[in-house]
């Protein structure tokens, strides 16, 4: 079996990205009493979710701006807490929406760090 071919690393980064996306979308949401909570406390929760959601989208999308996909994860969240809302049992708060964005600042920055390191190598190779 040979190396995975570039255009094949670009559809697991995207169907990844977007994978996580969804399944955010569906935890966020989900009334209190369906929720199956991790030990770590609830802002880390949200801080790596966010992160491995930012870094595969930067992998996903390498000609995009860092910057535009933490701006977009942030807004997404703000929207994710307050859709909250409207689920039952669930309490929207801006501590969640600032976990969330730190994550996705921390998951964009990790994979500038490893572009950065590594200036010769592509998405397609990572």
């Amino acid at each position: 079996m040979g190396a995975v071919s570039p255009r094949s690393w670009s559809l697991i980064f995207r169907c990844s990205a977007w994978f996580c996306v969804l399944l955010i979308t569906y935890l966020s949401l989900i009334p209190q009493d369906l929720e199956l909570r991790t030990p770590a406390p609830p802002g880390l929760e949200h801080a790596f979710a966010y992160g491995v959601t930012a870094g595969l989208l930067a992998l996903a999308y390498p000609l995009q701006p860092m910057w535009l996909v933490v701006v977009l994860l942030s807004a997404y969240s703000g929207v994710m807490e307050f859709l909250q809302t409207f689920s039952p049992g669930r309490h929207p708060g801006l501590d969640g929406m600032l976990w969330s964005s730190s994550g996705a600042v921390i998951g964009a920055l990790l994979v500038a760090l490893l572009r950065f390191r590594m200036p010769n190598t592509t998405h397609e190779n990572l």
